[in-house]
C-alpha cells in the first residue's frame, strides 16, 4: 500500500533536489530486467538545466545524454502506447518502444544491450518522470508561456 496521500505510481519514483556541480534534480524508478530481476535507472537533469542524463540501471556504460527535444519526443513515447524513438548519444544508443506489454528501454554500448522493462504502474510511473524532466527544462517553460 503507497504512503498516505501518494499515488501507487507517485510512490514507486523517489525524487532527489539538487546536489551542487552533480544534478539539478534527480529521479529514481526501478525497471525489470530480462531475467526477472529489477534495476533502477536515474534520471539527472545536468546543473545548467540543458542536457538530461539517464543511466540505466545505474551503469555509467549505458548513460546517455538527452537534450530537451529529445526529452519531449521520450515523453510522447511514455504516452501512447505504439509509439518508439532511438537516440544515440557518445556511442550510445537508447530506443524506447511503448507497447501493450509496457515500455521497453534498450541501451547499446560497445555492442553490448542492457533491456529494462517498465509495465503498468511502473509505466506510468516513467511518463511522470519524463513529464517533469521535460517541464524543467527552460525551452519548455519559454514555449508554454
Amino acid at each position: 500500500m503507497p504512503p498516505r496521500g501518494r499515488s501507487p505510481v507517485d510512490s514507486l519514483i523517489v525524487r532527489h533536489g539538487p546536489v551542487y556541480d552533480h544534478f539539478a534534480h534527480r529521479w529514481c524508478l526501478k525497471g525489470e530486467l530480462l531475467d526477472g530481476a529489477s534495476a533502477t535507472t536515474i534520471f539527472d537533469l545536468s546543473p545548467d538545466l540543458r542536457t538530461a542524463l539517464i543511466h540505466p540501471a545505474a551503469i555509467p556504460t549505458y548513460s546517455i545524454a538527452l537534450i530537451a527535444r529529445d526529452t519531449d519526443r521520450l515523453t510522447d513515447v511514455c504516452r501512447r502506447t505504439g509509439q518508439s524513438a532511438t537516440f544515440t548519444n557518445s556511442g550510445v544508443t537508447l530506443t524506447a518502444d511503448h507497447t501493450p506489454d509496457g515500455i521497453t528501454m534498450t541501451s547499446t554500448a560497445h555492442h553490448q544491450q542492457l533491456a529494462l522493462t517498465y509495465r503498468h504502474h511502473t509505466a506510468a510511473a516513467l511518463f511522470v518522470i519524463t513529464a517533469e524532466l521535460r517541464d524543467m527544462f527552460p525551452a519548455h517553460h519559454k514555449a508554454a508561456s
